[in-house]
């Protein structure tokens, strides 16, 4: 589980239950408008549905998940790992590779060995690494522009909410003041629903999943570098200095401290 998704939407969403706390002297029931709750997601999901092909609507559905289920995978294990396998490659030889190949728990990574261990040519297995990669964030866009719509179409749809309640106010304009105030305060709630959408669910949700796609973006670049020095047979120490290359410098001397 992300922590930091998780505290960050406790943080938000407790202040924000604080704040209407006080703001309304304990009368949270004047935020909760299920009528407008309907309008305002049910537009925005609407709107975003009609702006993406519904083949990848369920996908990008699944992908909200990885914002919590996501596990972080330590960069300094994974060139660890690799390192190993080119010390048995370097060894053993590339066939050695075939057991720990069925066992290696990225299935980007044993497809590169295996790949590998069939003596293919590296440029097709980089060509073949390539796309699998381009494939992935593409897939990953999607996820993104599902949500990222979302928070887009937030804001405009609140807005119409808030429209649709003032056109009600303007019809008893002869009314009861209370009668206006109450849909007033309906129409208000509609523009905060919208607010809300964008920066409290949908926003936080589509710009996390931006930098998750980046992050695994990166760790396939790692997986495949490694992969291609252990076809050309090179030495398990220049393996290790050149995936260690793509860490910050403190990283760098942490991991050499951890495996010396």
């Amino acid at each position: 589980m992300d922590l930091a998704t998780l505290i960050g939407y406790l943080l938000a969403w407790g202040s924000l239950a604080y704040g209407a706390y006080h703001a309304s002297h304990g009368a949270i029931g004047a935020y909760i408008k299920p009528g407008e709750m309907i309008l305002v997601g049910g537009c925005a999901l609407g709107a975003t549905l009609a702006s993406m092909p519904f083949a990848s609507v369920m996908g990008a559905v699944m992908a909200g998940k990885k914002c919590v289920l996501n596990k972080h995978v330590h960069i300094d294990h994974l060139i660890k790992e690799i390192v190993q396998y080119a010390e048995t490659a370097r060894r053993d030889g590339v066939l050695a590779l075939e057991q720990v190949a069925r066992e290696a728990p990225d299935a980007f990574l044993r497809r590169g060995l295996q790949l590998t261990i069939d003596g293919t040519d590296p440029e097709l297995i980089e060509r073949i690494m390539r796309i699998e990669v381009d494939a992935m964030l593409e897939r990953h866009k999607h996820g993104k522009h599902f949500w990222a719509s979302l928070a887009k179409f937030g804001p405009g749809c609140g807005l119409v909410a808030c429209l649709t309640a003032q056109v009600a106010m303007f019809r008893n304009l002869n009314g009861d003041a209370a009668v206006i105030g109450a849909a007033l305060a309906v129409a208000l709630v509609g523009t905060l629903y919208g607010a809300l959408l964008q920066n409290l669910i949908a926003g936080p949700i589509a710009e996390k999943l931006g930098i998750l796609s980046k992050e695994e973006g990166f760790e396939k670049e790692i997986i495949l570098q490694g992969v291609l020095s252990i076809q050309a047979g090179n030495n398990p120490r220049v393996v290790e200095m050149q995936l260690l290359s793509f860490l910050s410098a403190k990283q760098q001397a942490l991991a050499l401290k951890q495996a010396a």
